[in-house]
């Protein structure tokens, strides 16, 4: 992986920033997704990717004004390599004769996203209200597959609207409209592979872009005793998903392969709930934040298994972070993530048809972890010592499918089970 990248910011008159910038990057990767030794399951991918713009900041008779463009794309091949087709082999004249395959192309995809944007800021008194509009159009065109060429317009608003009641108690609302252009390959179209089954990713034909309207209102309190500043946050926010991305899946064919077609569900989707959160700071060298977030995510129709509600979502999860500073050099801090129980797909050998598969619930997790450092001056930079426990509850997942014809996809919650670790870090800006 090779990557780079580029700003530029320049200052006009008193107030105004032209800030221009660039950045790529470069993947090349050799994979295989087979199984049981399989010569024919090697791979090949080539990515480049860059996105690029600027944008001009200024204030004209006290109202902020942005404008701005941005200019993505990509070009990506993906080949699934040739190989000696040992099976079909034969003896000619006494000379064994290997036949090889040739390379196929799975996906040689171009990407080109053009936008112009636009924002204003204004303020009245204790009103306060941001709105934009931004404008993309999108290609995304396959050499390999020139009739699954993909394009379109996209008008894109947002406005927040803000109200200070006191020093202390600040209103928000806001809408937000947004999109997901389909992809003609992404990283679901690599196979995922068992010895017994194969999984297929595609898009249906007639897929076309997501569409997301997102409404938010919230409630804010800051407030400060003495030396102490406490802030507390609640905020409802409910999205209505139009034309939303799922999958249909196939039955297997005598080879095991299964097809996941990625189509627009019919109906739509909405994404709804209730967020909280809250900071405390008694003194400098003590902080404390936590937040929590319930919700609701479904399909108005029913999907895959019968069920309305998305797959591998919980209804809640929360977080916290607590730092103390017992001694000037030394910092403990501690973070927790709660993830709650969510409907998890399974296909393994563990049931009866595992072609008809089995919709499990997982248990909820509590991944938690703790850190020690001691910072030690050397010649004005500065040295840390430090140590720690990831996940220290091994709150983990305990059910993994096992053996040649597992469920590879069965894989949920935290990514790490309990790990001890340690380190030196050495800089002039450590925290």
């Amino acid at each position: 992986m090779t990557t780079g990248g580029v700003t530029y910011d320049q200052f006009f008159r008193e107030n105004d920033i032209l800030s221009v910038f660039a950045s790529a990057q470069k993947v090349d990767r050799d994979s295989y997704y087979g199984a049981n030794q399989s010569l024919s399951s090697y791979g090949a991918t080539n990515d480049l990717s860059y996105v690029m713009g600027g944008q001009y900041k200024m204030m004209l008779n006290g109202t902020g004004l942005i404008f701005g463009f941005e200019n993505q794309g990509g070009k990506l091949k993906d080949k699934k390599l040739g190989y000696a087709d040992i099976e079909n082999a034969e003896i000619v004249g006494g000379e064994l004769i290997v036949p090889h395959t040739e390379n196929i192309v799975v996906a040689d995809q171009q990407q080109n996203i053009t936008g112009v944007f636009t924002q204003v800021d204004y303020s009245y008194r204790n009103f306060k209200t941001t709105a934009g509009v931004r404008y993309d159009r999108y290609t995304i065109s396959d050499i390999a597959k020139p009739d699954d060429d993909i394009s379109g317009n996209v008008i894109s608003p947002r406005v927040t609207l803000m109200y200070d009641i006191n020093r202390s108690i600040q209103l928000r609302t806001s809408y937000a409209k947004g999109y997901r252009a389909p992809q003609i390959f992404d990283e679901d179209l690599h196979v995922e592979t068992s010895a017994t089954r194969r999984v297929i990713h595609q898009n249906d034909p007639n897929l076309i872009q997501e569409t997301s309207h997102s409404l938010m209102a919230s409630a804010a309190y800051n407030h400060t005793f003495g030396d102490a500043v406490a802030s507390f946050l609640v905020e409802g926010f409910y999205t209505i998903l139009q034309n939303p991305f799922a999958n249909e899946f196939g039955e297997p064919n005598s080879l095991g392969d299964v097809i996941y077609t990625r189509v627009n569900a019919e109906g739509g989707a909405t994404v709804n709930g209730v967020n909280l959160e809250f900071t405390f700071v008694p003194r400098n060298n003590l902080s404390f934040n936590a937040g929590f977030t319930a919700q609701e995510s479904q399909y108005k129709d029913e999907r895959e298994f019968g069920e309305k509600k998305f797959f591998r979502t919980p209804k809640n999860y929360g977080y916290f972070a607590a730092q103390v500073k017992p001694l000037k050099k030394t910092t403990l801090s501690a973070t927790g993530t709660y993830t709650g129980k969510m409907l998890v797909p399974y296909w393994g050998p563990a049931i009866d048809n595992s072609e008809e598969g089995e919709l499990r619930t997982s248990n909820p997790f509590f991944d938690m972890g703790i850190r020690l450092s001691y910072d030690i001056k050397i010649n004005g930079a500065t040295m840390q010592l430090f140590a720690g426990a990831k996940n220290i509850f091994n709150s983990y997942q305990s059910d993994f499918d096992i053996g040649a014809n597992r469920d590879p996809g069965y894989v949920y919650g935290p990514n790490q089970p309990r790990a001890i670790y340690f380190g030196i870090r050495i800089g002039n800006h450590l925290r």
